[in-house]
């Protein structure tokens, strides 16, 4: 089991090298330790696969130009190294600045080893305790593992005790959460901010129908919780399959969403449609809503209860939902199922996007592909809505579709260049107001409003926009174009980073 980095750096064995942390300090405390090793090689990195405590003597390393330093920091980073530490006892020295600022900027804990400590020692020292815990750890889960099955030999394979047991001997939340996102069983004290922990598939005659989740406080150790998930993932499956065995009509619903989900399409789409209780030309629209890193949002069981209708299946950091619209559904019905979703996700500070209106099931793929599309332009936009909606970011995705990279730099630079310079070089919103107020109509007052400014502030704002365009663009057959090119802006994450102060 890996080990704290503040653990390791507090151990006796290192102690004797009075390490001390010069750069990287901001990730000391959520760095842990798989494995300690010790090389003088340069080019370690691709030997490692992460978690690793790397001491090295540093002569090699210190021997090199600034840029050589920082591409060695960086390679290791890449790598998920846990820490580097660097001997300097002996040499009247100390890591250079350069080194410092490298691990500083690719958050890698570097640590300067003041006194001589012997990397021998320090390397069977941790490394014994990482493989004892792992021995401990196979144990609990083995342990663990004959429990669930002695319970199920004497109270019969019922899902709700399983997992009270596995929550109870592991001290975490518990949870069996479906393909649609309903949660079939639970333990365990309710996860607050910062919980985590891993999850795993559980099959049922060869199809996926549900995830065991084993969810932590901020202390908790995933190596350990995924140890006992491997043991007894097979056991809560036979438990699931002998009360949650799905139906024909359910696994048809799921089976549709993924292959949805992998662009699928052709006659195998149509069947599963119609086996799903979905007329093949009935009109839909898919919407995609990011799932927290914690997962301790009930953002699946909440979408459910909003559109009991609607089709859910979580895939990985997402939640794809399908929804049917009534046979020649109009604008009225799309911003029905929109505000539905907005008023399901914001109270729970979660985002999404509802994609373009599928006229049948055979376009269910683009509507779920242009919402995550949607979902990534938006959050880059500034914009504050919940859901994302399609229809706003009509030319940004189709100008990220059919545009090459150099025609969006020549119209940007045609038509708002010297605005985007301005805003580089006094830093302000210039571009970001241009948007609103376009947007708006050009209504002054909505905009300020939009932009919590004083209406003032804002026809300020514009004058030094009119005079980097060359003049009000109102009554000139400019709008057009400023708002194509603004929104060429909002949907390029490169011209983004470039237009920030």
């Amino acid at each position: 089991m890996a080990l704290p980095l503040t653990e390791v750096l507090a151990s006796s064995v290192l102690a004797v090298g009075a390490p001390v942390v010069v750069g990287g300090g901001a990730a000391v405390e959520q760095a842990r330790v798989r494995w300690v090793h010790s090389s003088e090689v340069l080019e370690i990195a691709p030997l490692l696969s992460g978690g690793e405590l790397l001491l090295t003597g540093g002569s090699a390393l210190l021997a090199l130009k600034p840029a050589a330093q920082s591409e060695y920091i960086w390679s290791l980073s890449n790598r998920r190294v846990a820490a580097l530490a660097v001997q300097t006892a002996g040499t009247g020295r100390r890591l250079p600045s350069e080194l410092v600022a490298a691990a500083d900027e690719a958050a890698l804990p570097l640590i300067e080893l003041r006194q001589v400590v012997p990397f021998v020692e320090v390397a069977e020292s941790v490394n014994r305790r990482i493989v004892s815990g792992q021995v401990t750890a196979l144990q609990l889960a083995d342990s663990l593992s004959q429990a669930l099955t002695e319970r199920i030999a004497n109270s019969g394979a019922l899902l709700g005790p399983l997992v009270a047991l596995i929550a109870e001997t592991m001290g975490v939340y518990v949870r069996v959460v479906d393909t649609r996102g309903a949660v079939l069983a639970s333990a365990g004290q309710e996860p607050g901010e910062g919980a985590h922990g891993p999850d795993t598939e559980l099959a049922v005659g060869g199809i996926g129908a549900a995830r065991l989740e084993l969810i932590g406080g901020r202390d908790a150790d995933d190596e350990l919780l995924e140890t006992v998930l491997a043991r007894v993932r097979s056991i809560v499956a036979l438990a699931l399959a002998q009360q949650h065995r799905p139906s024909l009509a359910r696994l048809a619903e799921d089976e549709l969403l993924r292959l949805i989900d992998a662009g699928g399409g052709g006659d195998r789409l149509l069947e599963l449609s119609q086996a799903a209780g979905i007329p093949p030309e009935q009109p839909l629209v898919m919407a995609v809503v990011r799932r927290p890193v914690d997962r301790s949002a009930d953002i699946e069981q909440r979408a459910r209860t909003a559109l009991p209708s609607a089709l859910l299946a979580v895939d990985g950091d997402w939640v794809d939902i399908l929804m049917t619209l009534p046979p020649g559904a109009g604008s009225q019905d799309r911003e029905r199922v929109l505000a539905v979703l907005r008023e399901a996700v914001t109270p729970r500070g979660l985002t999404g996007a509802l994609g373009p209106t599928a006229p049948t099931i055979r376009q269910a793929a683009y509507s779920l592909a242009e919402a995550r599309a949607t979902w990534r332009i938006g959050r880059s936009s500034k914009w504050t809505d919940a859901i994302h909606d399609a229809s706003d970011f009509l030319v940004e995705r189709m100008a990220e579709r059919s545009l090459s990279r150099g025609a969006v730099d020549a119209i940007v630079e045609e038509s708002i260049g010297e605005l985007i310079r301005l805003d580089q070089r006094n830093g302000g919103e210039l571009v970001r107001t241009l948007d609103v107020w376009i947007t708006t109509g050009c209504n002054a007052t909505e905009a300020a409003e939009l932009l919590f400014l004083e209406r003032q502030s804002l026809h300020k704002r514009l004058r030094r926009i009119f005079s980097a365009l060359g003049g009000d663009p109102r009554g000139r057959g400019k709008l057009g174009a400023l708002a194509f090119a603004v929104k060429l802006v909002r949907g390029n994450a490169q011209l983004r980073d470039d237009a920030r102060p």
